[in-house]
């Protein structure tokens, strides 16, 4: 190898110059490039896995919720079918209905 002493006061030549800058923008390139990776490596999965189990156990929930109100609509269809006392029980409080010649008292709390 070959070792050659530069002074300042020599003027480097324009290929020289030319090398030095693009050393630079390759360095800062890279640095560009570097900074992403190490932030995708670093970034913790375990927060995104622990938000996306705690929206799972609440859909679970809603679910859970939506499963009872269907059952319990179910048997109300069912009631609706086949009992007839279920109908008057149902148009006498909810409709206020009365059968004819019959008087209803109704209480109402405050």
């Amino acid at each position: 190898m070959n070792y050659r002493e530069v002074r300042a006061s020599e003027p480097q030549k324009s290929w020289e110059i030319w090398m030095r800058a693009l050393l630079k923008l390759a360095r800062f390139v890279l640095l560009l490039l570097v900074v992403p990776v190490v932030y995708v490596l670093c970034d913790n999965p375990m927060d995104e896995q622990l938000a996306m189990r705690t929206k799972l156990e609440q859909l679970k929930e809603q679910r859970d919720a939506l499963k009872a109100d269907r059952d319990k609509l179910l048997r109300r269809m069912e009631w609706v079918k086949n009992d007839n006392a279920y109908l008057e029980t149902a148009a006498r409080d909810r409709l206020h209905l009365q059968k004819e010649g019959e008087y209803v008292l109704r209480f109402e709390e405050e």
